[in-house]
């Protein structure tokens, strides 16, 4: 196993399902653990925090996909790692997306943001042909400075410009494999 990491430039109030930590928390950066196509453990969990260490201020993402893509933007930061196996569905590979915007947005503009990501995620699928949404371990992480913005989802500018923007990445990344 290796990983990579990438600072965020601060601390951000994030809403998550990537392996660690879950759910809602506070990061200052995200981590994208790569494993082997075979990788099966009874606790990813004791595999993560073995490798953290005391830095447990990240988002994990946990992938058998070589693939990824840390970019700034002018929205915010994004994270991508994607991968998908022969049957689309396979487990070996997964659509990890963590997007952190500048705006500062309240707990429903968080669960906007996801809403948002998932839907450009599966537009990309769409847009190269997969009869699918996503893999059986995808993950998405979205965060931003606590504030009072609401909405977040495509109907917004901070929502077409980040959905335009994994929709783009991911057909970039998932074209060429």
């Amino acid at each position: 196993m290796h990983w990579v990491s990438y600072w965020l430039g601060g601390e951000f109030l994030t809403l998550a399902s990537s392996l660690f930590p879950e759910g809602i928390s506070y990061v200052r950066r995200v981590s994208i653990l790569f494993v082997d196509k075979n990788y099966c453990s009874q606790d990813p969990w004791r595999d993560v925090l073995s490798i953290l260490g005391s830095n447990r201020d990240s988002v994990i993402f946990m992938t058998a996909a070589r693939s990824y893509v840390m970019r700034e933007t002018d929205w915010g930061k994004l994270v991508v790692s994607a991968g998908i196996g022969e049957s689309g569905e396979d487990a070996g590979c997964t659509i990890n997306v963590g997007t952190f915007v500048h705006e500062g947005l309240n707990m429903n503009g968080l669960v906007d943001l996801v809403r948002t990501v998932t839907e450009a995620k599966s537009g990309a699928l769409r847009d190269l042909g997969y009869e699918l949404t996503g893999t059986v371990s995808d993950a998405v992480a979205v965060g931003s400075k606590v504030g009072e913005t609401s909405f977040a989802g495509p109907g917004t500018d901070l929502g077409r410009r980040v959905a335009r923007d994994v929709r783009l990445v991911l057909r970039e990344m998932l074209g060429e494999s």
